[in-house]
């Protein structure tokens, strides 16, 4: 057993054993303004100033709040463009003129006639997906890819590491940056809908639920729906924008890239995207304090309460809206899937800090035996939630201002609201955006969560008669709650249009919704 000393100051020593600045920056994970910073001394933890830009907002409700069940308040402003509408029609087209000769039901990826094939002659993929239609009619689907107890990379040729390229794209999650330096993704960062489920079966022993909801997630975090692509990084020419919208990659703050992360900094305070060895030393010390030395399920419950906790107290513009979710998955996929299968209850620095510190798979790692589920991660989502229930909402204007959102009592219940939450998610208001993501929603996202026990339409507008109030909030100060779906400000809306302070405003919400008062 490590003591507390040796594992905090491992976490040090070997961060810049394995991830030292240079390397750091040679993969793309220090910014290069800021090299000259680390070159003086002042480290990952060196003082960043408020960020300058102000990028859009991942919502932009049109009467300055927007259901937070998703998508019930939102009426598209941006006409549908006729060039676009070909282009997804060209698309499609070519994508389904695939020769009969060639359709391959075998294959790890099917293509849409082959996947319309293998549900004639197999039933559904995965027992889960049927024929997609519409604007996913084009959509290369996954397949449920081998589980069980296995050396990854191993002497594998193909998966051996290498740093990224200069033109190779990175991200702010370790583990997916860690599947694409060792080729289960695209070494380019570039990958697709695809691709990407069935490299989180196959590096992590994850069921097919799961990754394909995890893979969806990050189409719709930003990626390009019709084709399947999205950056694991920031936005990228090599990724499309079929329905005519910026595709800003997963990077983006809203969804994936969140507040009270495990290893970045939030977004206010400049640098959200680099490796920051001050949040990462805090897990580390967690996991002394309260895991025995391991990164195990106690230890990670109190990071995140922590965190949730300084980053509310701190961060003048922390979010914690519909993406609450990611705040524990990120932590429940870290202590669950990630130790060594060989010890697969033993999360251990060894067999995490490498995931981290220098995006790669630790020596001798073997996946976990027993394939990790959603509904395993609906209820880890669930505990961790519970072990210190935070209030959803967000900070303004010197107050935190809560979501009016009722939270279920069961662990199973609160980790299927938070991934109703982020699968009602759209990331643009242009129409052909919003019925693409209702689309992924309906047939993809909300498929998946069913098969778990997990009903969107629990969570859902209710025909527009449900409703809640503001009439307890200031909404002059910032549109009734000033929150989109994600937890974002949407600093275009000032008050809600038509609505002066202390007036009730009806909103289509989820029958699970009451007013705080």
């Amino acid at each position: 057993m490590r003591t507390s000393g040796s594992i905090f100051l491992a976490s040090v020593t070997l961060a810049g054993a394995l991830c030292p600045m240079s390397e750091m920056s040679k993969r793309g994970l220090v910014p290069e303004n800021m090299q000259e910073t680390y070159r003086r001394g002042e480290g990952l933890g060196a003082p960043i100033q408020k960020r300058e830009d102000n990028p859009p907002p991942i919502l932009d409700p049109l009467s300055g709040v927007l259901s937070p069940l998703g998508l019930g308040g939102l009426t598209p402003r941006s006409p549908r463009s006729g060039a676009h509408d070909q282009a997804i029609e060209e698309h499609i087209r070519s994508r389904l003129e695939e020769r009969d000769e060639d359709v391959n039901i075998d294959a790890p990826i099917l293509t849409p006639k082959a996947h319309k094939r293998h549900v004639e002659k197999r039933g559904l993929v995965g027992g889960l997906l049927s024929p997609l239609t519409g604007v996913l009619s084009a959509l290369d689907i996954p397949t449920p890819q081998e589980s069980g107890l296995k050396a990854i990379p191993g002497n594998d040729p193909d998966h051996q590491y290498i740093a990224p390229g200069p033109t190779d794209v990175r991200g702010l999650c370790p583990t997916l940056n860690t599947l694409a330096n060792h080729g289960y993704l695209s070494r380019t960062g570039i990958t697709s809908f695809a691709e990407a489920a069935n490299a989180i079966q196959t590096a992590y022993s994850m069921s097919f639920d799961i990754a394909v909801f995890l893979s969806a997630l990050g189409l719709l975090a930003g990626g390009d729906i019709p084709t399947g692509k999205y950056s694991i990084g920031g936005q990228d020419s090599r990724v499309p924008d079929t329905l005519g919208a910026p595709v800003y990659g997963i990077d983006r703050h809203g969804l994936f890239e969140i507040d009270a992360s495990i290893s970045r900094g939030d977004r206010y305070f400049g640098d959200n995207h680099s490796f920051n060895i001050t949040r990462w030393n805090k897990l580390v010390t967690d996991a002394n304090t309260y895991g025995g030395g391991l990164f195990n399920i106690d230890a990670v419950k109190h990071n995140a309460a922590d965190q949730v906790d300084a980053s509310r107290a701190n961060n003048p513009e922390f979010a914690f809206g519909g993406n609450f979710a990611v705040v524990y998955a990120t932590r429940a996929l870290l202590t669950r899937p990630l130790p060594n299968g060989t010890a697969p209850n033993v999360p251990d620095f060894k067999n995490i800090a490498p995931f981290y510190l220098n995006e790669t798979f630790p020596e001798n790692w073997y996946r976990i035996p027993n394939s990790y589920s959603l509904v395993d991660l609906l209820g880890d989502i669930g505990d961790l939630f519970l072990f210190k229930p935070q209030p959803l909402g967000r900070n303004y204007e010197g107050r935190f201002v809560p979501l009016n959102i009722s939270i279920p009592n069961a662990a199973a219940d609160i980790g299927c609201l938070g991934a109703s939450l982020a699968a009602s998610g759209a990331p643009d208001e242009a129409e052909p955006v919003v019925q693409a993501v209702n689309a992924v929603k309906d047939q993809i996202l909300g498929t998946v969560l069913k098969s778990a026990a997990c009903d969107i339409s629990d969570y859902e507008a209710d025909g527009g008669e449900a409703s809640y109030t503001v009439s307890s909030e200031d909404t002059n100060g910032g549109s009734g709650s000033g929150i989109t779906h994600f937890g974002e400000f949407d600093s275009q809306s000032d008050k809600p249009t038509g609505a002066s302070a202390g007036q009730t405003t009806r909103k289509r919400s989820g029958r699970k919704i009451r007013a705080q008062n």
